[in-house]
């Protein structure tokens, strides 16, 4: 029997009361049951995470592209110890733009393009900063690599050297363990280009002596005596005197007296003869000479030599 109330009708029970609420709401707003569900807040929290990280993002690459920009303008003004690396500027910074991208010869971190092997095809040229620095990371790394006590100071770092303060000089050093070599060779150039002045300067520490050699009547001693001096302090050569060396001098070009296309022949000869002599003796003179025949054979042997080093010659310029 169903209980009966003081109404008489029999009490709703609770599935037939959530029918009725159902229906309540329907009659009053029917358009809420359309409605879609409001988004969850989890979104846009996500959103915004990407947007964050995405703002960091930016931030950081904006960090890097400054820094390297900051690197780039020390990198210029003095050269920083990455820059300092053995790679041979070639003609100078100004000319960088102009030069070929036909390399014929990848030697250490040098690279030697068309024209600079054109160069040495032509009596009539001289030689650039990179075809110096190519000789002389070869003469360290290859023919004299078992003499620890010489190093070969690459021409792009040595026109430095004058622009660089105290503390580079001395950073200069330790890297290259210069303080502890017995003999250091230098290239000293008025200019990095083709044309340009060469001479030689050899640091003795068993004699205690600065040797500069140069071809063309002694044209370079003030630039020999400007570098001697900025090395003094990082060296500790406080008490090294700097002497004029004999060594076989050179005609200058009379059609083009702007011109000097046998120094940097005469620098490359006379590095090899001064290691050679210093390696085997243990000691320095201020009198090392060479042979004519060894400036005329010199360009045809660097020409083989960089046949075996596995580079490329150009054809000659005017064919």
């Amino acid at each position: 029997m169903k209980r009966v109330y003081e109404t008489g009708l029999p009490r709703n029970p609770p599935k037939n009361r959530m029918l009725l609420a159902r229906k309540k709401l329907k009659a009053k707003d029917p358009s809420k049951l359309h409605e879609e569900p409001t988004p969850s807040k989890k979104p846009k929290a996500k959103a915004k995470l990407q947007s964050k990280v995405k703002s960091k993002g930016k931030g950081k690459g904006k960090e890097k592209e400054k820094g390297k920009e900051k690197e780039k303008k020390k990198a210029k003004e003095f050269g920083s110890s990455s820059s300092l690396v053995e790679r041979g500027s070639g003609d100078g910074p100004r000319q960088v733009a102009e030069q070929p991208s036909l390399v014929a010869l990848h030697f250490m971190d040098i690279s030697l393009r068309h024209s600079d092997i054109q160069l040495l095809q032509s009596p009539k040229e001289g030689v650039n900063e990179r075809l110096v620095g190519f000789y002389f990371a070869y003469l360290q790394q290859r023919r004299y690599r078992s003499e620890t006590d010489l190093y070969f100071l690459n021409p792009a770092v040595t026109a430095r050297l004058r622009h660089m303060d105290m503390r580079q000089l001395w950073a200069l050093v330790r890297e290259r363990r210069l303080h502890e070599r017995q003999f250091i060779l230098l290239p000293l150039a008025t200019h990095p280009r083709a044309h340009g002045h060469w001479s030689l300067l050899l640091i003795s520490r068993p004699d205690g002596k600065f040797y500069h050699f140069d071809s063309l009547d002694n044209c370079h001693s003030p630039l020999a005596a400007a570098v001697s001096e900025t090395l003094r302090a990082p060296l500790q050569a406080w008490k090294f005197v700097l002497v004029t060396g004999r060594c076989l001098q050179q005609q200058q070009e009379q059609s083009s007296p702007n011109k000097d296309p046998t120094s940097g022949i005469h620098l490359m000869c006379m590095a090899d003869h001064v290691a050679d002599y210093v390696a085997r003796c243990g000691y320095a003179t201020s009198s090392l000479l060479i042979s004519w025949d060894q400036i005329a054979a010199m360009r045809s042997h660097l020409l083989e030599l960089i046949l075996s080093l596995g580079g490329i010659l150009p054809p000659k310029k005017g064919r």
